[in-house]
């Protein structure tokens, strides 16, 4: 893991679906969702960033989550796909770097860390993929991580 930073982020337009998720199924599920994102891309929405998970809320073994991806040019409505805005927030970020199944390891630090430096975490944040299970080993994947702070 990176060190934990505070920035301000900026207001992202982008196209996604949300659905609510079993917590063991995110990893299929999201493959499926942005498979059916990826048709959307092109001539008229133009990809602008790495793709995301935004993370809504978590109740129990159920995950409501959005992913997408930051677009520039007008958005889209077209079946489940709609356009959306991350929102322009101070945040903690820091870069998660090894296998997804250890995130919970770095979210559970950058905690750790708000709680010691008096900020209040918000109940939703967003992961962004720098690269990709199909590129690197996964001791190698790179995820970024925005957790809001009110």
């Amino acid at each position: 893991m990176t060190s934990i930073e505070v920035v301000k982020t900026k207001e992202t337009s982008a196209i996604a679906i949300r659905e609510k998720v079993k917590v063991a199924e995110i990893p299929m599920v999201m493959g499926r969702m942005y498979g059916e994102l990826l048709p959307h891309l092109g001539k008229d929405v133009q990809c602008a960033g790495p793709p995301f998970a935004l993370y809504h809320s978590w109740e129990g073994e159920i995950m409501d989550m959005e992913v997408g991806f930051p677009i520039v040019g007008k958005g889209i409505e077209a079946g489940k796909v709609h356009t959306i805005r991350l929102p322009a927030v101070r945040a903690a970020v820091a870069t998660h770097i090894g296998p997804y199944e250890r995130l919970t390891d770095t979210y559970n630090t950058m905690m750790e860390w708000m709680k010691a430096n008096g900020h209040t975490p918000a109940s939703y944040m967003w992961e962004e993929y720098l690269n990709s299970p199909q590129e690197v080993p996964p001791d190698k994947l790179m995820t970024r991580l925005y957790w809001p702070i009110l």
